[in-house]
């Protein structure tokens, strides 16, 4: 009867949730709107309609539905793409969740809220929608807009955000309570844990630091393995059976560590975007995916109760006015200290405005943890609804807003942060890292998610202990005896990365004796080894402690820790070679992997002493997309016989064709159907353009061919593709030299859109043209590719520098 009634409810779920997409896709609304208002009308809240009653099992389709929504979100980020972003970008999104999370405290102290209730609350006003800024970036024509980009990529990394907030704040409710799975007698997690809940956040996200580093490493190491050997069966339905049993397994060694199962769907999602199969997993999850996002938001749908809209209808309206004003001044205020010009800020602000699906996710987490009251999931929608609604409207008057705030704003406060963005770019300037510096900073993170990983390991198997003497394979064997087997073989698994730690110290400690140590006198060189000898001695201690810590030492006695001990020193000193080429090989592995999917060159931090130009509003040029409709007269011309720039005065900067991007548009390349035309040129020269180009044909035309497929050599693009921006040039070697010899395009991916020398515009220079100290250049590129770009002419100035500093020594 059981097991009737939940098939029955599954499917009357899944109708419901289908006819609800099919009306909302004809009114031109989202899918998700749909769903709750489906899940509304079939709920139990919700009589004579109510088609499913029991809470308890709603709660059970809503969490299996979460595992797929969080997996799906995982799968968009990865650490490569984190890469990608740089540091401002992190660095930008940390702050505006900091500032959220302040603003949302000082509202929730003046409406007498609980601080765990302000920090749910928080939580859910700290995550924009990337699918409703994407919709409005288009709309809007700001796909190439560097305010609107950078944007989106806070969006990226506001997920990580998210889901650190939902394991922390269930991690503290857990503990606060005294219950949970975190308490695990006898472990060393269960030890920890408790620590946590006594001393702070530092411990809570130290420990969740740990197991995140132990199940990506693991992931990295054993899924891509996995894969491949089932990619070379060829057979697809075994693969997504077999990633859907992970991915549920996953999600459930989180639950047991003591963390939300959104945690371990999440970063299963981040392991699988890193590796190759990525695509054909997505393809084969696309089903599953809409079937059990449907699932969670009908199912959120239904535990939402109509007639608490009259306790919360005000509680909506305020928390949505809040979320339009703090929202963008938070996140503005940030971009500005990460060294965004403050127009740009602004813009950027403005478009982080709409709450997405982790509103709801992070209500429901409240709720679940008895944090917040079930009135929390009409609000979480109103304040969702209401905040998707209002951005293209706050966007549409975007301009006047700007300038009223440019005009309210006190004249100190424009010259505080001028000054603040000068500092920015005298720091980007310094002079280069020290050798020492420069040969340490590679080592500090390897080190660091070595640490984590050791420690994650000795942690979380004191949670694994417990599972395995209920296993039936073990039921025969002696408690103490499984123990001490148990223990051993942890001893030799964290002996290869801790090996690799005690080398990694070794060497910075030599590098670091080398660099104070001074000269190659003999002085020096005693001062060098005495310095090493020292930190080699402390680091020595520092992990013999930080082991001591970790380890369960009251689960055995101590001289069976000693004998393991004993073990583990013999194991070293035998095999201390094959350990380091076991880490060799672990290491080559995951780099091999986090490889494997990145097309596009990460973006370096910028570094250039090259001064950002913020008056890109002087060029008077933007840039715009158009595709070739179906139909169109001039399918099949060359761009010779069509004629942009004589015509219109625009130009062609870029086509994307198929997917891949063409970038050397020469004047034989003859335009198809489904085309992308990317164009440079005033607003008027544009808009006439467009008319042109996207112009209806008559329905007895004869439809073009298609683009042919294969021709052109791809290209990566990121986060929307190219924008515009202004440098001005510094005295480098590279000054005088032409754009031809230069090859600025080729060796950066860049394009040269034009010059501004002494009060004189030049659009779309020629190749003879010369660079001089002090031009402003209008360049055209991703933010990956205007990153290399200032990379590449900051090293050619400090190579100038660098040689006239050896003529003067001279």
């Amino acid at each position: 009867m059981h097991i009737n009634t939940i098939i029955q409810d599954l499917g009357i779920l899944l109708l419901a949730a289908g006819i609800a997409g099919i009306i909302c896709k004809r009114l031109g609304l989202s899918v998700i709107v749909g769903y709750l208002v489906a899940g509304i009308i079939i709920g139990p809240n919700s009589p004579p309609f109510s088609l499913i009653h029991d809470e308890a099992r709603i709660n059970d389709l809503s969490e299996v539905g979460l595992v797929f929504v969080m997996f799906s979100i995982g799968l968009e980020l990865s650490l490569s793409k984190l890469q990608k972003m740089g540091v401002a970008t992190l660095v930008a999104t940390g702050l505006a969740a900091f500032f959220m999370l302040n603003f949302t405290l000082l509202l929730g102290w003046a409406l007498n809220w609980s601080t765990m209730m302000s920090l749910f609350v928080a939580a859910m006003l700290m995550v924009s929608s990337s699918a409703v800024i994407s919709k409005v970036m288009h709309e809007m024509k700001l796909n190439h807009d560097h305010a609107a980009q950078m944007s989106l990529a806070m969006t990226i990394v506001e997920d990580v955000v998210a889901v650190i907030m939902i394991t922390v704040l269930g991690t503290s409710v857990s503990h606060g309570s005294g219950g949970g799975a975190g308490a695990s007698a006898g472990g060393a997690g269960g030890a920890v844990a408790n620590a946590a809940g006594g001393s702070g956040l530092g411990v809570v996200l130290g420990v969740l630091g740990a197991f995140v580093a132990l199940l990506i490493l693991g992931g990295l190491l054993l899924v891509p393995r996995l894969l491949r050997r089932l990619e070379k069966r060829g057979d697809p339905e075994i693969q997504l059976i077999v990633v859907t049993g992970l991915l549920l397994l996953c999600a459930f060694l989180t639950v047991r560590a003591g963390y939300s199962l959104a945690l371990g769907a999440f970063l299963f999602g981040a392991v699988v975007s890193e590796i190759k199969q990525k695509i054909a997993i997505e393809h084969s999850f696309e089903g599953l995916k809409s079937m059990f996002s449907s699932v969670f938001f009908v199912s959120i749908g239904m535990l939402i109760d109509l007639r608490m809209l009259e306790e919360v209808w005000l509680p909506v309206l305020l928390l949505s006015v809040f979320t339009l004003v703090v929202r963008p001044v938070a996140c503005g205020f940030a971009l500005m200290l990460v060294g965004v010009p403050q127009r740009e800020a602004r813009r950027a602000g403005m478009l982080l405005t709409p709450l997405g699906e982790f509103t709801f996710i992070i209500a429901q987490a409240g709720i679940t943890a008895a944090v917040l009251p079930k009135s929390f999931y009409p609000l979480a929608v109103g304040l969702s609804i209401l905040t998707v609604l209002a951005t293209p409207i706050l966007n549409r008057f975007a301009e006047p807003i700007m300038r009223f705030m440019d005009w309210a704003e006190p004249r100190f406060v424009t010259r505080a942060i001028g000054a603040y963005h000068d500092w920015l770019r005298q720091v980007r300037a310094r002079p280069a890292p020290t050798v020492m510096w420069r040969l340490l900073r590679p080592r500090l993170p390897a080190l660091a998610v070595e640490i984590l990983f050791v420690s994650g390991l000795l942690i979380f198997s004191g949670r694994l202990l417990p599972m395995l003497r209920g296993a039936g394979f073990a039921a025969a064997m002696n408690p103490v005896t499984l123990s001490y087997v148990f223990w051993c073989v942890i001893a030799v698994l964290a002996l290869v990365p801790i090996v690799a730690i005690w080398r990694n110290i070794s060497a910075m400690a030599m590098i670091v004796g080398e660099g104070l140590g001074g000269n190659n006198a003999t002085p020096s060189r005693l001062q060098s080894r005495a310095i090493s000898g020292f930190l080699r001695a402390a680091a020595a201690v520092g992990i013999v402690y930080w082991l001591y810590t970790l380890l369960p030492i009251r689960t055995l006695p101590d001289w069976g820790w000693a004998a393991i001990f004993v073990v583990a020193v013999v194991v070293v000193v035998i095999f201390s070679n094959k350990l380091i080429y076991w880490h060799s090989t672990l290491e080559h592995s995951v780099q091999e992997v986090l490889a494997e999917d990145s097309r596009a060159p990460a973006e370096v931090r910028a570094e250039a002493r090259i001064a950002l130009d913020r008056d890109i509003e002087e060029w008077d040029v933007c840039l715009e997309d158009c595709t070739v409709p179906r139909g169109a007269s001039y399918t099949g011309q060359t761009l010779a016989e069509l004629a942009i720039p004589a015509r219109f005065g625009c130009s062609l900067v870029e086509m994307e064709r198929n997917g891949y991007i063409i970038t050397a548009t020469d004047s034989t390349l003859r335009l198809c159907l489904g085309d992308k035309l990317l164009l440079l040129g005033q607003r008027a020269q544009l808009d006439a353009a467009r008319a042109f180009l996207t112009r209806v044909p008559d329905k007895n035309e004869t439809p073009p061919a298609a683009a042919p497929e294969g021709e052109i050599v791809s290209t990566d693009r990121f986060l929307g593709g190219p924008v515009l921006r202004t440098f001005i040039v510094p005295e480098s070697r590279r000054v005088g030299q032409t754009l031809a010899d230069m090859q600025i395009s080729k060796t950066t991916g860049v394009r040269i859109a034009g010059i501004r020398r002494e009060g004189r515009q030049i659009i779309n220079p020629g190749g003879d043209e010369r660079l001089l100290a002090g031009d402003s250049l209008l360049v055209v590129g991703t933010i990956t590719e205007i990153a290399a770009f200032r990379k590449w002419m900051s090293v050619a100035r400090r190579a100038k520098s660098q040689r006239q500093g050896k003529v003067a020594s001279k």
